[in-house]
């Protein structure tokens, strides 16, 4: 697996976010996931599924969802929640690396020089672009934004951005550059919904992914 991979060459994962809901064992990932986290062998960015899990364990809504549900029924409950807890809450919104910025929804320049959590306060702004992309404000006929990709412009020269989310492609990971000259990196193959997993390697600071 990507994970084995990563422990046999000293490498340290980074998910882009979206852990729970979309698959067919949330709480088999966040089992998987979590302890890696906390143990700092892994990085969690936030995407919004983590984050409305994050909402619904700490203020309780008069509806619960099917990840909720299943997570209070585990056997490990007692375990795994306060962990989700711990975990989540401190996940950063976006991670800068060289000349690499991972976000789980939408890049912005502001991302380079702005607090991405942890640490002081994040923009509003900035934390819809990275939990949900960029929307013009409409939705299309089944309910859901559409998406704009205006932000794909404003990545500079030089400058890569990584970002899950949105499946623009399911057979592989889609690059795109933008006006600027710099590009952006769909990764999600849609893992959760009956497509493939996609990786992609940062082999040094300031040089761009290899996919796979």
């Amino acid at each position: 697996s990507a994970l084995d991979e990563a422990r046999a060459i000293g490498a340290r994962a980074i998910f882009l976010g979206d852990l729970v809901d979309a698959g067919p064992d949330s709480v088999g990932v966040l089992r998987l996931v979590l302890p890696l986290v906390a143990a700092g062998h892994a990085v969690l960015l936030r995407g919004n599924h983590d984050d409305k899990l994050l909402r619904r364990l700490t203020r309780p809504a008069p509806k619960e969802t099917r990840t909720l549900m299943e997570l209070k029924a585990a056997p490990d409950a007692d375990t795994l929640i306060p962990l989700a807890l711990t975990v989540i809450s401190a996940t950063p919104f976006w991670l800068t690396i060289g000349r690499v910025t991972l976000v789980h929804g939408a890049y912005h320049p502001d991302m380079l020089t702005c607090s991405s959590g942890g640490v002081g306060e994040v923009p509003t702004q900035l934390k819809a672009l990275a939990l949900y992309g960029e929307t013009d404000g409409t939705l299309d006929a089944d309910g859901f934004p559409i998406r704009t990709y205006r932000w794909v412009d404003r990545i500079p020269d030089g400058h890569q951005a990584i970002v899950g989310h949105d499946i623009r492609c399911r057979d592989a990971p889609l690059m795109v550059q933008g006006a600027q000259g710099g590009r952006a990196l769909f990764l999600d193959t849609g893992a959760g919904k009956g497509g493939r997993l996609s990786t992609t390697q940062l082999r040094t600071p300031n040089c761009g992914p290899d996919q796979s």
